[in-house]
């Protein structure tokens, strides 16, 4: 019997608009203080460094989408050009990465709701936010990216238009100090930013959910990418003008210092906004995040990684049971997850997954090369840079999660080897 395989259903506009809300989503509210108190008004740099090995890594993930279009990411593309154990430590990381990724979100959401309303725990409101996301994505890819897709442009109107209320009462004098924290305070804020792009794969991963995956995947993964860096530069641009390094960082705002300097420039129809797009971005984040990270869960369990019953599929060749298995953890995430440690653990993840996947790309033949090897080497060198910038504690925890699922692969391949052999011997007998 033949490996299972999805069925293309995903235009152009629906894999622009989820990899929109894969990427913009809890980073841009929830981060950015805490970038601002690293690398204070560098963290425009920061962005910008972010925003190009992210890039680098989209176009490796596109040439590798071309020759290899299966779902699966970089777990697949590591299988068949680095070998199997150095794609299963990509796929373990990713869905580490993004297994905290929706849990992360739906904390967000969690933390917004209990901003508005006090009484509402804010744990608690997160496991039921992932539990909905679940329900979505079981129900089929078409009616979550639906779903995701009105999402997401409320999301970007709302941004731009709190930026562009709050815009006039810029000021320059904000930008100095530029760097406060030197060079190894933007490298620092650029690894933690990194968060505020990891959903740039999620395109990729639903390689084979879209019609002509060899032209849609490249230009939706740049027009998704470009979108989001130039409303991040200008969001971000705008709220260092108006409240400064210092003001962004004391910000006391659960909404994040977006809000604080809507209340600076005394629009309360500002406020409504970014509640609004808080609300509806980190849950939207969440509801893309589980969508790929499902699909490399059914892709390890269609490779006996994982066990193969993720890899069975339901009504309209919907992968439900990956999606269960990924939803569950990221409820236990979302109830018990440190936020801040969460963010991180899951940026070094992204960030080792996209190492394998510049180093996949090394290994192609120049005749399926779409970019300069420059591009690759540039993005496998800036993942690992901006991996072992990030604060000592959450690199070794990430390290030890690999060595876990490391340890993992190896126990199950000899079981799984065990019970072959048991197999062939009663057969021989019989």
């Amino acid at each position: 019997m033949g490996k299972s395989s999805l069925k293309p259903q995903l235009s152009l506009f629906d894999a622009v608009t989820t990899g929109l809300a894969a990427i913009l989503g809890a980073g841009i509210f929830s981060v950015i203080g805490k970038a601002a108190g690293i690398a204070g008004p560098a963290l425009l740099i920061s962005f910008g460094i972010a925003f190009f090995v992210a890039l680098c890594n989209a176009l490796s993930s596109i040439q590798l989408a071309a020759v290899l279009p299966r779902s699966g990411g970089t777990y697949v593309f590591g299988r068949q050009m680095l070998g199997e154990w150095w794609g299963f430590g990509a796929g373990w990381m990713f869905l580490v990465a993004n297994t905290v990724g929706p849990g992360v979100s739906a904390l967000a959401f969690g933390f917004y709701v209990n901003a508005l309303w006090p009484t509402a725990p804010a744990h608690l409101v997160a496991v039921a936010a992932a539990a909905v996301i679940i329900l979505l994505n079981a129900a089929g890819i078409r009616r979550s990216v639906r779903v995701t897709s009105v999402i997401v442009i409320l999301s970007v109107i709302s941004l731009v238009t709190a930026a562009a209320i709050a815009l006039p009462s810029a000021h320059l004098s904000n930008f100095t100090p530029f760097a406060p924290g030197g060079v190894v305070g933007i490298l620092q804020a650029t690894g933690l930013l990194f968060f505020a792009y990891t959903g740039y794969s999620r395109i990729a991963t639903l390689v084979e959910e879209v019609h002509n995956p060899k032209h849609t995947i490249p230009r939706a993964s740049i027009i998704a990418l470009v979108g989001v860096f130039a409303l991040y530069l200008f969001v971000a641009g705008t709220t260092i003008a108006v409240l400064g390094a210092p003001g962004i960082v004391g910000s006391k705002s659960p909404f994040s210092p977006l809000a604080t300097m809507m209340m600076v420039v005394g629009s309360g129809v500002g406020v409504a906004l970014i509640v609004g797009g808080a609300l509806l971005t980190t849950f939207n984040e969440g509801l893309s995040d589980q969508l790929g990270v499902s699909r490399v869960a059914f892709a390890m369990g269609r490779e006996s990684d994982l066990p193969s019953g993720l890899a069975k599929l339901g009504k309209d060749q919907n992968p439900w049971r990956s999606v269960v298995f990924v939803g569950a953890i990221s409820m236990i995430v979302a109830a018990f997850a440190p936020f801040e440690q969460a963010v991180a653990i899951s940026s070094f993840g992204t960030l080792l997954y996209y190492s394998v996947t510049n180093s996949s790309v090394l290994k192609l033949p120049s005749s399926q090369r779409r970019f300069p090897r420059a591009l690759a080497i540039a993005g496998l060198v800036g993942c690992l840079a901006l991996a072992f910038a990030l604060p000592v504690t959450d690199v070794l925890i990430g390290v030890a999660i690999l060595l876990v699922g490391l340890a993992y692969r190896t126990v199950r391949l000899r079981i799984l080897r065990r019970n072959i052999e048991g197999k062939n011997f009663r057969d021989k007998v019989s």
